[in-house]
């Protein structure tokens, strides 16, 4: 005889979900050309007190081959991830190769003209200054009676 289960419609569904995800994953992303790094490169961006920072994942990128480029509340990360002479017949092949473009509007204005950007260990850095206007303040109430 068997026991008796107790179905959650939800988990039964959030399996589904999970399962039809990984197939779509599978049948159309797994084999291009361009793997999770390579049209789109990974992107954080941070909020500290008084600036902005993003890390962008280029590894094997030349700092020669990227261009970063901002305004008062936008963010463009382009360049060009140069493709490696082969070594032979590829049998499996997910780094990405080719031109990329990341454009972010940024959720505080920032002094575009202090904007530092480095490159180390294939990781971009970019520290961008909040302007004053954004940063909390007191204001003292004088009084004038």
């Amino acid at each position: 005889m068997r026991d008796l289960i107790r179905r959650e419609p939800r988990n039964e569904l959030e399996r589904f979900r999970s399962g039809f995800d990984q197939l779509f994953t599978d049948a159309f992303f797994r084999n291009m050309p361009f793997g999770e790094q390579g049209a789109f490169p990974a992107v954080d961006l941070y909020d500290t007190e008084g600036a902005l920072v993003a890390k962008i994942n280029l590894p094997g990128v030349s700092i020669d081959d990227v261009e970063v480029s901002t305004n008062n509340d936008t963010l463009t990360i382009s360049g060009e991830i140069k493709a490696e002479p082969e070594e032979g017949d590829v049998i499996w092949q997910e780094r990405g190769q080719g031109r990329f473009y990341r454009s972010f509007k940024l959720p505080a204005t920032i002094k575009a003209d202090d904007v530092e950007a480095k490159f180390k260990s294939g990781v971009l850095r970019i520290e961008m200054p909040k302007t004053d206007e954004l940063r909390s303040r007191t204001v003292k109430v004088k009084d004038e009676g």
